[in-house]
């Protein structure tokens, strides 16, 4: 072995295989260049290629892995976990309840919680076993990310609650159940994937956002295709129509496919907002739209399939669209950007006001989104309670504010873990409190098991 080992070579023969390993190397490249862009010139060969050239990001990515249900930040608001109640609460309450999204870690999953607000004590916990309600789904689905369909990582979000202690509940890019005040599964919606916001309309069916998977084939196999269901409490798809197909009927084309660079996300629907009623600005049915990639909120009028008023900015990569009356709306800005060197916030979050009547738009609390410091560089949402007070959940870092209804801060939830570590938020919800008592008395009529 020995002399094998340190024989002489030919330097000719050096040259060739140093030649060959050049031209070797070329092909690889081209290989997995090829699958990475999505040509679908070279096959099985261009997956295997891609596949070892990502090893060393793969192994990378292993060595770096933590909690998926980690707030971004873990280390934040040093001292602080759970409430931190402002002593003028005493005379001046918050009405209703929260309804808590939140991830637990001492329950080894994601939760949801009815916290009174006036006095600040869970009433009722929700274990949503998506084990359960998930077995046998399909999961043939070549855009949807499924890592989270287990019930330590689902996360209930935007869950919404029935007079009788039911609660509908999905996560990002997820089927929907509805579970009953024991947690127990009632229905499961699998025919298609739901994501972001779940709201209630006038007329009793729900909205939400839905991943049309595979989509459209004119728009490319891996285009995220945002979809606009309207469907009952029951579970029953009553519409489904495609964002992009909209955007096209409506001249807006280029909103989503420009002449520059393909953007296989290039809308991002996160919230659908329907409105309560005829109004000055709107008509019974209609929803607000909000598209995070675009910056964009839009007034759809699923009647006609127009959109019928439409505002790019000032917000930035914006969530969560609120009605305040008959002519104000208030937006969650995230007020974030990439130009090339990944997502930054420009300052703070915002809550903006624009209102219709005057074409004018306002940023009310300001001062205390900036001396918060609140930075939800996705995701976040601001909600409202019939008294004027103000809910902020910054859900990047597992914090929650209330602001009383001249803005100052009155409360504080920081979602600290045993551990120390900071833990996620997943779109908690105001419930008045006519809804939230009569669940609870249902509730306790279940006599849930403990």
């Amino acid at each position: 072995m020995e002399k094998f080992l340190f024989s002489k070579v030919e330097t000719w023969i050096v040259l060739l295989l140093a030649i060959l390993a050049v031209v070797c190397s070329i092909l690889f490249a081209a290989l997995a260049l090829d699958k990475a862009r999505e040509k679908h010139r070279t096959g099985a060969l261009g997956t295997a290629a891609l596949t070892i050239a990502e090893m060393p990001q793969t192994l990378l990515d292993w060595t770096k892995q933590k909690d998926a249900r980690l707030a971004g930040r873990t280390q934040e608001f040093e001292g602080k976990a759970g409430w931190w109640l402002s002593p003028a609460l005493q005379t001046a309450p918050i009405d209703g309840y929260l309804l808590l999204s939140r991830a637990k870690i001492e329950a080894d999953q994601n939760v949801v919680e009815l916290l009174d607000l006036s006095d600040f004590t869970v009433k009722h916990t929700w274990l949503p076993n998506a084990d359960e309600f998930f077995e046998g789904v399909r999961r043939d689905f070549q855009i949807t990310k499924m890592d989270r369909w287990n019930r330590e990582l689902f996360e209930p979000v935007h869950p919404l609650m029935f007079e009788n202690g039911d609660l509908i509940v999905k996560d990002h890019q997820s089927p929907m159940a509805r579970i009953d005040a024991c947690g127990r599964t009632l229905w499961v919606n699998s025919d298609r994937n739901y994501h972001h916001s779940l709201e209630l309309a006038l007329d009793g069916t729900m909205w939400v956002p839905s991943v049309i998977d595979p989509p459209n084939e004119e728009y490319g196999p891996k285009f995220f295709e945002d979809g606009l269901v309207n469907i009952t409490v029951d579970g029953k798809v009553l519409s489904e129509v495609s964002l992009a197909r909209v955007l096209e009927k409506n001249g807006m084309m280029a909103m989503a496919f420009t002449s520059g660079s393909y953007v296989s996300d290039a809308i991002h629907l996160n919230d659908i907002q329907p409105v309560p009623g005829d109004g000055p600005y709107w008509k019974a049915g209609d929803v607000f739209l909000s598209a995070r990639h675009l910056s964009m909120v839009m007034l759809y009028r699923p009647s006609t399939q127009k959109i019928v008023w439409w505002k790019i900015g000032p917000w930035l990569a914006q969530h969560d669209v609120n009605i305040l009356d008959d002519h104000r709306i208030a937006i969650f800005d995230n007020n974030a950007y990439d130009r090339g060197k990944g997502w930054y916030i420009d300052g703070v979050n915002e809550v903006m006001v624009y209102d219709f009547a005057t074409d004018t738009i306002t940023t009310p609390y300001h001062e205390t989104m900036k001396a918060e410091n609140v930075l939800s560089v996705t995701e976040g949402l601001v909600d409202f309670t019939d008294n004027g007070h103000v809910i902020v959940e910054e859900e990047n870092r597992g914090r929650i504010l209330i602001l009383d209804p001249q803005g100052q801060k009155v409360a504080e939830f920081v979602n600290r873990g045993p551990d120390g570590q900071v833990y996620g938020m997943s779109w908690s919800r105001w419930i008045p409190r006519a809804l939230g008592d009569a669940g609870l008395k249902s509730i306790q009529a279940a006599a849930c098991p403990s």
